[in-house]
């Protein structure tokens, strides 16, 4: 069970676009190239898995690594021109035309991988419908898209426009992200 869950976690994280023209009243997110470094955890009813993220993007290419807390690799995936390839250790590479065909593959659903490489970067996906609640300072504190509830809990000191503390939830499913760092490359 746990291996699912450790499954999810990396494929919720594998999603990657650039952003296109930004809808009136937003901040810019960072369109080229990236990384992210934090820590994730998903809860899905008893079950909760957590551990430390790197994420880096470079043009049509997206790397995530998870780690355990102690900094044991979990897994890999590398999203390309070519399609999504899922590694974990002890176990043969999975690859799919994309991410979320490998998400349904490997866990039997389909979970936000797309949405979320907008939803990091606090903005919707701007090819679906959304729902979205700003402060004054015009950053989403709320974004309702595709069924999941997306909650900004804090903004980073330094980089205003990017969050820091975001939570995902859908039905009994609850994705928390912590972004300690971001580099603009």
């Amino acid at each position: 069970m746990r291996r699912r869950f450790l499954v999810m976690a990396l494929l919720v994280f594998a999603g990657c676009a650039t952003p296109p023209p930004l809808p009136r009243g937003t901040m810019p997110a960072w369109t080229g190239n990236w990384t992210m470094q934090g820590r994730f955890s998903i809860e899905d009813g008893d079950q909760n898995v957590s551990g430390s993220i790197r994420w880096q993007h470079r043009g049509d290419v997206d790397e995530l690594l998870l780690s355990s807390p102690l900094g044991q690799v979990l897994a890999r995936v590398v999203r390309d021109a070519e399609g999504a390839l899922l590694e974990l250790p002890q176990q043969p590479p999975r690859r799919a035309a994309d991410a979320d065909t490998l998400t349904r593959d490997a866990l039997g659903y389909i979970l936000p991988v797309a949405g979320l490489a907008w939803w990091i970067q606090a903005r919707p996906d701007p090819g679906r419908v959304f729902d979205a609640r700003h402060d004054a300072a015009g950053r989403l504190t709320e974004l309702r898209q595709d069924g999941w509830v997306i909650e900004y809990q804090q903004y980073a000191d330094n980089l205003p426009f990017h969050p820091r503390k975001l939570r995902l939830s859908r039905d009994d499913l609850a994705i928390r992200l912590v972004t300690d760092s971001w580099g603009l490359q």
